[in-house]
This record gives structure tokens, C-alpha cells and sequence, in this order.
């Protein structure tokens, strides 16, 4: 299922990955539907249907309530009974709520529909987080993700506007009703087209399932262990505060264009528009710089533009003039450049767990959330019922302490290195001045017949080495720009402590000690520069050991002998040295 992904270029990843394709026609169609009421169907609730804010508020708590008891058992159920099974009875019941949105003649109805696009909602979450991990490898994952979304908002530059246009020019608000007639169809034919053609290969974390109603919750459990070991709590505190964000503002946020900014009926299609080209435009881009540099980084660079949303709305509502309406629009586009950054959050959550841990993860993330949000709802009725800008100002707020806790989030694309391991051809010895490179250089010609070449060569003859398959043993500095050229060398350190190598230069020299020690100290920082302008590495501050080895070339086996071999050389000196007292 996961083909080898390497190649960045987009119609290539697609025409490889197929499930990854099936994926990306459903949300095709799905964005559609989404954007057949234009934008209007909250405004279409409280005008038409009398819902006002408060009983929104209420309504989007009742959601929280209902996803909070089916996200417990959804997770499990998905983790347990098969992702695909659960993603399409989850997307079957996305069916009912806009048909009896077309069906509706006063708020009550609301409910019922409220209900089940919360249950259908925690059914499709888990199992889909799992699939988007299985059918993507990690290093093409947030373009993955990248390619889904753009796709949707690319929906979303055209489908929305058009359709306010026509229900405007139809005879406004009341033509909504048709369009979640609409809505339903779409995401109908998108169902079926999915339960066709998608396959998805489980992993099951407990091959029978015990049919227990204690099983889900000791789930959660086990989650929230893992979650401490990976130190993947601090996500769980940013998810659930994130209620304060979204919950408290998701049913005004076109209310407010509408209401506060007096944006036309027209226009608030024309808002996802805003959102949508800054999206598209950027989400690629940052999705594969993601990849590249990290996710951590991408989500804590563009949180900023959600603040200036909110800075936007709050600042339009409160200096009112005739072209506060451009304001939303404004705003609409301030999110899209900080909703480029969904993917990579998308891909660190998804890439933070075991597999077969995913959806009870998601679970775990939504169960917190939602008890956070249970009361954020009916809030945010309150605090637009005292001022409509009390809602954003309290989001932002909220938003800004929440961050914090990125800081502490750990990332998860890791870049590993690859090393060509060759067979060592040159010998590359360089020291800690006084540490006795001469002696050592000597004695490796003399036994192994090598050319020594020192750290005066001219550029022409480190060139000459480098082109070069004759082995040498290369001394100093010349030295270090062949290790750094050239995978075929065995590279070794000399170090001796400080005072022993001043002393040792001093009953050379016939100096002071005070003298001698202070030329060692500047040779070392020569050194230190040399190593450091290289290889970027610090040899100023050494912990103390007798001999290094870099297990990434040299085997372990081979490791032991040489430490045997220097154990032994040593005992046996150290022996013949007491003898001879």
C-alpha cells in the first residue's frame, strides 16, 4: 500500500498512490456540497429558522456533548473493527443532517440534525486520521495531506461564491433550504463512490476484541500512558484548549461579516474565496518546506496570522465606516496563510503514535477537547449576546497562552543522515598539538609502508590525494579536508592532557613551564578553529577517554578487538614495568 513515494512531483505521487486518489475525490466532492449553501447557512438559522445566538451557542454544546460519549466508544470501535467499515458508516450518516436541514421549517429540528453530524463526525475522525497514515509514507505525508486540502479550497475558490451569487439572485436566504437538499446528493454519490473503491490495510493492535464496555475506556488509558512516554501530553492540553478558540467562535464567524460588518449576502461567499486563494497559494510550498525542516517549525511560524484574524474582526467592529465590510474579507485571507499550516500539524499528530494506535489517539485528542468545549459553546452565545467582539477577543486570548505549550511539543520528523561506509584507504591523523602525531605518522610508514603527507602540502597535493586511490597517511590539516572530501578514510584523533604535553615540550624546548603551557593553549585553539571551521564540532570541551570509536564505521566486533588488543598492549607494558623495578 505505501509505494514508494520519493519523487515531490505531485501527479506523479498521485498516479502512484491510489488510495491517496480515492481520498482526494471524495473530499472533492464533499468541498462541493460544503459550499452549496454559499456560506449562508448559519446566517440561513438564525434569520430563517429563529435560531438566535444563544441557541446556537446551545446547539454547537449539545455537539460537544454528543461527540464527547461517541469519540470515547469510536476509536475503539474503529481500532477494533476495521477503519474502513466505520469511515463509511461515518460518512453515511453525513447524509442526514442537510436533508433535514431542506426539511426543517423552525429551529427545533435542528437537534436531531445536530446529533447526528457529531455522531457521524467522531466515527469518521479516528478511522480517517488511520487511513491517512497507512496509504502515505512520512516523507511525503504533509504533501499528501497538502494535496487533499489544497484541492478542497481549490473548490472552495469557485463553489461558494457562485452558489451565494445564484441564492441571492434567487430570492435570498430562503433559496438555502434547496441547497442542503443539494448537499445531501453530493455526499451521497461521494459515500457510495468511496464504500466502491477504497481499501485499506488494518493493523490490529488485539486481534479479538473483548466485547466489554470497560475496553474503550482502559484504551484511553493505555493512550494516555503512551502519550506521557512520548511527551505527547502537552498536545493533549493544546487540543483541549483549543475549544476556546474554535468552539467559542464557530457558529459567528459569517454572523459577525454579516451582522457587525455589514458584508451583503453576495459577498459572504466570497469570504472562503479570501481564505481559499491564500491557502492554495501557500500550501504546498509550506507543506514541503514542512517535510523538509520540520513540522514544529511551520506550526509555531504561522499561528501569528490567526491572531491578526481576530485583531481584524475586532478592530472592524469596533471603528465602524463604510468599508468595514472589506474587513471579513480581509480576515477570511489573514486565516488561509495561518491554515497552510494545518498539514504539518495534521502530520505531527498523525506521526506521534504506533499505527495501530492512531485512531484511539485521535479518540484520546477529541475526548479532551470536547470536554473543554461542552461549556465554550453556550459562552460563546453569552459573549456575543453582550458584544459580538467579546467572542474574538476571547479566542485570541486564549489562543496566544495556548501556544506556549508548542514550545514543548516534541517533532517528529527527524532527518537521518545516510554515511557511505567504505573500506578505509587513507589514514588521517590529527592531534592536540604536543600529542605525538610525528611518532605515530612514523610508525605507520615504517609498518604499513605508507606515504606521509603533512599539513603543509600544498592545495595541489591535497587535490593529488583526493584523486588519488595510492594509500597515505595524512597529517594536520590537510588531513581533515580529505576526511571531509572523502568516505574512504580512517580518521584518529590524538589527545593528551594539557600540562602533560607542556611538560613534555618543555624538557624538549629547555622552556618555562608558564611559557610552554600558554603555546599549547593557543596551538589547541588553532586547532579547535581548524576542527570546527570543518566540521562544525568543539574539540575545547572533551570528556575524558582513552580511545573513541565511531560504531558508524567501524563494526562493533571490530571495536572489541581494538579495545582487547589496547587493554592487553597495556597490562602487559605496565607489567614488564614493574618487573623491571
Amino acid at each position: 500500500m505505501e509505494e514508494d513515494e520519493s519523487d515531490s512531483n505531485i501527479i506523479g505521487l498521485l498516479r502512484r498512490n491510489d488510495q491517496l486518489r480515492i481520498l482526494l475525490i471524495r473530499a472533492v466532492i464533499v468541498a462541493v456540497a460544503g459550499g452549496a449553501t454559499g456560506g449562508l447557512g448559519i446566517i440561513y438559522f438564525k434569520h430563517i429558522l429563529g435560531a438566535d445566538a444563544l441557541i446556537l451557542g446551545m446547539l454547537t454544546s449539545l455537539s460537544s456533548v454528543v461527540i464527547l460519549i461517541a469519540i470515547t466508544f469510536s476509536g475503539w470501535v474503529s481500532d477494533n473493527f476495521g477503519r474502513r467499515k466505520v469511515f463509511i458508516v461515518g460518512s453515511a450518516l453525513t447524509c442526514i443532517p442537510p436533508l433535514l436541514f431542506f426539511l426543517a421549517n423552525s429551529w427545533p429540528i435542528l437537534i436531531p440534525a445536530f446529533v447526528i453530524s457529531a455522531v457521524a463526525s467522531s466515527l469518521i475522525a479516528p478511522s480517517y486520521q488511520y487511513i491517512i497514515r497507512v496509504v502515505t509514507k512520512s516523507r511525503s505525508r504533509s504533501t499528501s495531506i497538502a494535496i487533499i486540502n489544497a484541492a478542497t479550497n481549490a473548490i472552495s475558490i469557485v463553489v461558494p461564491p457562485l452558489c451565494a451569487c445564484i441564492i441571492s439572485f434567487m430570492g435570498g436566504l430562503i433559496v438555502v433550504k434547496y441547497a442542503f437538499f443539494v448537499q445531501c446528493v453530493l455526499i451521497m454519490l461521494a459515500t457510495l463512490y468511496v464504500a466502491r473503491k477504497l481499501r485499506v490495510p488494518e493493523a490490529f493492535s488485539n486481534p479479538k476484541p473483548k466485547l466489554s464496555i470497560k475496553e474503550p475506556f482502559c484504551d484511553l488509558i493505555k493512550v494516555y500512558k503512551i502519550s506521557r512516554e512520548r511527551k505527547l501530553h502537552y498536545w493533549a492540553a493544546f487540543v483541549a484548549l483549543g475549544a476556546m478558540v474554535n468552539i467559542v467562535v464557530n457558529p459567528f464567524w459569517s454572523l459577525y461579516a454579516y451582522e457587525v460588518c455589514g458584508t451583503p449576502e453576495f459577498l459572504i461567499g466570497f469570504l472562503s474565496t479570501a481564505q481559499s486563494l491564500t491557502y492554495i497559494l501557500l500550501l504546498i510550498p509550506i507543506s514541503k518546506l514542512s517535510d523538509k525542516i520540520g513540522r514544529k517549525k511551520i506550526v509555531l511560524g504561522l499561528r501569528p496570522f490567526l491572531w491578526l484574524t481576530f485583531i481584524t474582526l475586532i478592530l472592524a467592529g469596533t471603528f465602524k465606516n463604510p468599508y468595514s465590510f472589506i474587513a471579513p474579507i480581509i480576515a477570511w485571507a489573514l486565516y488561509g496563510v495561518y491554515a497552510a499550516s494545518t498539514p504539518a500539524l495534521a502530520a505531527t499528530i498523525i506521526e506521534s503514535f504506533p499505527r495501530e494506535y492512531v485512531s484511539r489517539w485521535t479518540s484520546f485528542r477529541n475526548v479532551v477537547f470536547r470536554i473543554v468545549a461542552i461549556p465554550c459553546g453556550i459562552l460563546g452565545g453569552v459573549l456575543w449576546n453582550i458584544d459580538p467582539r467579546l467572542p474574538f477577543a476571547f479566542a485570541l486570548l486564549a489562543d496566544i497562552a495556548r501556544s506556549l505549550l508548542l514550545i514543548k511539543v516534541p517533532e517528529t520528523l527527524i532527518p537521518i543522515p545516510t554515511t557511505k561506509v567504505t573500506a578505509p584507504r587513507h589514514i588521517v591523523v590529527y592531534e592536540l598539538p604536543g600529542a605525538g602525531l610525528g611518532t605515530v605518522a612514523r610508525l605507520l610508514r615504517n609498518r604499513l609502508g605508507l606515504e606521509i603527507i603533512n599539513g603543509s602540502s600544498s592545495e595541489g597535493g591535497i587535490d593529488k590525494v583526493l584523486r588519488s586511490d595510492r594509500p597515505s597517511v595524512i597529517e594536520g590539516e590537510a588531513g581533515l579536508v580529505v576526511a571531509k572530501e572523502r568516505s574512504d578514510t580512517f580518521v584518529v584523533l590524538l589527545v593528551a592532557p594539557r600540562h602533560e604535553r607542556a611538560i613534555k615540550k618543555m624538557q624538549e624546548e629547555s622552556k618555562p613551564l608558564f611559557v610552554v603551557l600558554k603555546e599549547v593553549e593557543e596551538e589547541d585553539k588553532k586547532v579547535s578553529k581548524m576542527v570546527k571551521k570543518y566540521f562544525n564540532a568543539d574539540l575545547e570541551h572533551l570528556p575524558p577517554f582513552d580511545i573513541a570509536i565511531n560504531t558508524e564505521r567501524i563494526p562493533p566486533d571490530v571495536a572489541e578487538e581494538v579495545i582487547e588488543l589496547v587493554y592487553r598492549e597495556m597490562k602487559k607494558r605496565f607489567k614488564e614495568r614493574d618487573d623491571k623495578r
